[in-house]
């Protein structure tokens, strides 16, 4: 730091943020390309389906069609440790940075049918669900899955992932992760308003989210 930035508060700011744009330039991942994840991607079928549809039987998660965006980030915090998964956390560390732009490109340019329902909840259970996501519950403190979510889990581009027709296994184990702050990426909300659902809460709003593939989008 030179003496003027030292003895001149102003100019100590200035250097800061002319500092700020090649700052982030650094940090923004690479262009996804998804002609190339498509290679990639074929490793990703057995847990995710050939288009990114899921595998509901085993809680693989729909990823066709959520943001590169927040598919980058996710591979990147299994990378890093922010979610850990044996199967994901392997694959994740495997790819370099381009490559993890890549597969997110592709998974994020597909349109998949929804695979079917792993779950058949009885009408009490998706009430209280389309109450948590709708309204949310004040006696909790809960505020509404829509707020974050979007209208009946749509999804918030470049904010929030959709959740309708995910897989209600996978809602219920991620819901679970952030409850346990087992999974800490970024997402800070998340946490508090997991840590005040209970096991017929979360079991509700998995089922409800599932519910809503056909309508989704």
């Amino acid at each position: 730091m030179n003496a003027l930035a030292r003895s001149n508060p102003i100019a100590l700011r200035l250097l800061l943020v002319l500092a700020l744009p090649s700052a982030a330039l650094a940090a923004d991942p690479p262009a996804g390309d998804a002609a190339r994840g498509a290679t990639i991607a074929a490793t990703c079928q057995g847990c995710h389906g050939a288009h990114g549809e899921g595998v509901p039987a085993t809680g693989g998660p729909r990823l066709a069609g959520q943001t590169a965006e927040y598919l980058g980030a996710q591979l990147h915090n299994y990378a890093d440790g922010r979610r850990t998964n044996p199967i994901m956390s392997a694959m994740a560390k495997g790819l370099d940075a381009q490559k993890q732009a890549d597969v997110a490109a592709f998974f994020a340019a597909q349109s998949a049918p929804y695979a079917a329902r792993t779950v058949e909840p009885a009408p009490e259970q998706l009430a209280r669900g389309r109450t948590l996501t709708r309204v949310g519950d004040e006696s909790k403190q809960l505020q509404a899955c829509a707020n974050c979510h979007g209208p009946d889990g749509a999804g918030e581009r470049y904010a929030t992932p959709y959740l309708a027709g995910q897989s209600a296994a996978y809602v219920a184990s991620a819901i679970k992760e952030w409850k346990s702050g087992a999974r800490h990426g970024g997402e800070a909300q998340m946490r508090p308003v997991a840590q005040r659902l209970d096991d017929q809460d979360i079991a509700a709003v998995s089922a409800y989210f599932e519910s809503l593939g056909d309508n989704a989008h």
